[in-house]
């Protein structure tokens, strides 16, 4: 019984950095994903009771983790990547606890890397009910969206035009201040919702852009998007004024959901 979006979340997270380990060619990629139905013995699996799990392996055989990486690559903000966040891995982690589950890590470089994840059983079936499409296209207008990942901006402008939204695109704080100012001098209504990703490489983030835009216009909109997925993290943003928060990476049904959040 688990949040289907945010165990997707789990499993994006684990084959992106899977595929992201893989040396380049001649070596001859493989990824496998298995599931198995288990049952645990009382101190098996590391702070999991005994009982009933269902256990999923992410295995593949890349450069495999350094030593000196293992005992930090679940701490937030710790990356080895040219481009990563460091999140990426500490969301995996909250998220599985959060379900009550764990995961467990086994690497050797040279050879490859396993992601184990286990959560517990359901102890009764779901009734499966007849799904309705959700009715997501319920405002028109325009959206500016901040992030200098070109593949993730370009799936989001998709995910706003199935919307019935037109969207205009920034890679940094700096460029959606400029677009922001250009649209409002011209005699433009403002923008709908003003979306930005938290961190920019070599450039202003989330937060510092939303707090400049608030100097322009004191009532503009603003979500923000990072790919940590956390409670205490969602309330700092609130706090500050955010009025929603977008956990990446994200389908087109929770971004609907946000924006009909913060919109209405």
């Amino acid at each position: 019984m688990v949040d289907k979006a945010q165990i997707l979340q789990v499993f994006q997270n684990l084959i992106v950095n899977a595929l992201q380990a893989m040396p380049p060619a001649p070596h001859k990629p493989r990824l496998e994903i298995t599931a198995r139905n288990l049952t645990l013995a009382e101190n098996q699996v590391s702070s999991l009771a005994a009982g009933d799990y269902v256990e999923f392996e992410v295995r593949d055989n890349g450069s495999g983790i350094k030593p000196e990486h293992v005992e930090k690559i679940f701490d937030p903000f710790f990356t080895t990547k040219k481009h990563g966040t460091g999140l990426g891995l500490a969301t995996v982690l909250s998220i599985v606890r959060k379900h009550g589950g764990q995961l467990e890590l086994a690497t050797e470089v040279g050879v490859g890397t396993a992601f184990t994840v286990y959560l517990p059983k359901a102890e009764e079936a779901l009734a499966v009910q007849a799904r309705r499409a959700p009715n997501l296209n319920f405002r028109s207008g325009r959206v500016l969206f901040m992030d200098d990942d070109p593949t993730i901006s370009t799936l989001t402008v998709t995910m706003l035009q199935n919307l019935g939204y037109k969207c205009d695109l920034a890679k940094t704080g700096e460029e959606a201040i400029a677009l922001y100012k250009r649209y409002k001098n011209l005699g433009k209504q403002h923008y709908d919702v003003v979306i930005t990703d938290l961190t920019v490489v070599g450039g202003m983030g989330g937060e510092e852009c939303y707090h400049e835009l608030k100097k322009l216009d004191p009532d503009v909109r603003a979500i923000v998007a990072s790919g940590y997925d956390n409670d205490d993290m969602r309330r700092q943003f609130f706090d500050k004024g955010f009025l929603g928060y977008l956990t990446k990476p994200y389908r087109e049904k929770e971004l609907g959901k946000v924006l009909k959040d913060v919109l209405g």
